[in-house]
């Protein structure tokens, strides 16, 4: 703390303990004075726990205030610095959730919709945390009737699902049973069409491969080629225009023969300066892939092989 502390009108306050800080044979009950250099101290309850609470065990007590104190100097928070407090009682659980949670009936805290068994819900009846929606068994659904986590739709068994009731995970469409399917009713993973059984043939150079999805993922090609310079944009316009000042314009996207700017675009140069250095012996694993069509690849990479 600064030799010029400050001394608000300040003599009681809250104060966020972990419950690692004991030592061996120590308690909540040994403690009367508790001292820690520029240890955090809260005016008010609510702003204790939500400041400083991670989810890790913890206790809050109100305490007096026996030292110096000084203002926070990020005056969005309320709170002051100090040395030295005098613990007058520990906060029971039931006071924290009762100020903690906006909703009712909610075992957690920072909830604001009610029934929830968990902390930051939105929603309603979730059993987790995060959730938006409501009736979720897991963590960041912002659907409502999900067994698991990061789920946009409704009634999914899994996770990262954007559709509704499948059974599986990373899900776009619905009523599927399985993995990665862009369509409904399908059986099995990685299908964008719908009543679909077992996996869609993956495709290379628009044809059906050989290999499958997993030995592709797996392949020496794919490693060689995922190193390639990513797409950068580049603006083409003649005006010196930011960005903002870009799309502004009333011709935003408009005609290079009007002088004005254009949209941008990609420069993939970068890309052909790689491939021509990249070694034969790699660039004979890329021509080597199934179906390998040199216009289909220039047409997706921008990389012109001869």
């Amino acid at each position: 703390m600064s030799e010029e502390a400050l001394t608000p009108g300040i003599k009681r306050g809250f104060i966020l303990i972990r419950d690692d800080f004991q030592r061996e044979g120590e308690s909540y009950a040994d403690l009367s004075e508790y001292e820690q250099e520029d240890m955090f101290l809260y005016p008010r309850l609510r702003e204790c726990f939500l400041y400083e609470y991670n989810g890790s065990p913890c206790r809050v007590f109100e305490v007096d205030v026996i030292d110096e104190i000084e203002k926070d100097p990020d005056s969005r928070k309320d709170r002051y610095y100090t040395n030295k407090v005098r613990i007058m009682r520990m906060v029971p659980v039931e006071k924290l959730m009762e100020e903690m949670n906006i909703g009712h009936n909610c075992t957690g805290y920072c909830n604001s919709g009610d029934d929830n068994i968990g902390d930051n819900n939105s929603g309603y009846g979730n059993m987790g945390s995060k959730n938006s929606g409501s009736f979720n068994i897991g963590d960041v659904n912002s659907g409502s009737f999900n067994a698991g986590d990061c789920n946009v739709g409704e009634g999914n068994v899994g996770y990262y699902n954007s559709g509704e009731r499948n059974n599986g995970n990373h899900n776009a469409g619905c009523c599927n049973n399985g993995d990665y399917n862009a369509g409904d009713f399908n059986c099995g993973n990685y299908n964008s069409g719908a009543f679909c059984t077992g996996e869609t043939p993956f495709m290379l150079f628009n044809q059906p491969s050989p290999i499958t999805r997993d030995e592709w993922m797996n392949s020496e090609a794919r490693d060689i080629l995922i190193l390639m310079p990513k797409k950068s944009t580049k603006w083409n316009n003649s005006m010196g225009l930011t960005e903002k000042e870009f799309q502004a314009q009333p011709i935003y996207g408009g005609d290079e023969q009007l002088d004005g700017p254009t949209v941008p675009h990609y420069d993939k140069s970068d890309r052909q300066i790689w491939w021509d250095k990249l070694p034969q012996d790699k660039k004979d694993i890329v021509f080597a892939i199934p179906g390998f069509d040199k216009e289909i690849f220039e047409e997706c990479t921008g990389i012109q092989v001869g």
